[in-house]
């Protein structure tokens, strides 16, 4: 499963955080030992060192994001999980071309209006 260390990965969390916490309904969490974030009970996207997962992202953007050199699906306990996309990021402030796609995955987690 996913392998998080905040040695590693403090200054990646903290960008990501920065971005999603502000967003309506975005709670952290953890799961399997990484940081977690969800909307309305429902998981969007999982840290883990050097970079992080979307879990519900569509086909035509899960495809363009596949597209990318650093990013490709998650393999956990040899098993390829295709509804899961891992990027890689070498440099923290990347993290910023990835919104629409962190954006796309939250979205898709809570369809409809937020919850008040």
């Amino acid at each position: 499963m996913p392998n998080y260390s905040e040695s590693e990965s403090k200054e990646l969390r903290e960008k990501f955080e920065a971005i999603v916490l502000q967003w309506p309904d975005v709670e952290k969490k953890t799961l399997f030992g990484s940081p977690s974030y969800t909307t309305r009970g429902t998981s969007f996207a999982m840290l883990v060192t050097g970079g992080f997962i979307l879990t519900q992202l569509d086909g035509d953007r899960k495809a363009a994001l596949l597209a990318e050199p650093n990013a490709e699906y998650f393999v956990g306990h040899g098993r390829v999980m295709k509804k899961w996309v891992v990027v890689g990021i070498r440099d923290p402030a990347e993290i910023e071309r990835f919104v629409p796609f962190i954006e796309a995955s939250y979205a898709a987690a809570a369809p409809g209006k937020p919850k008040k």
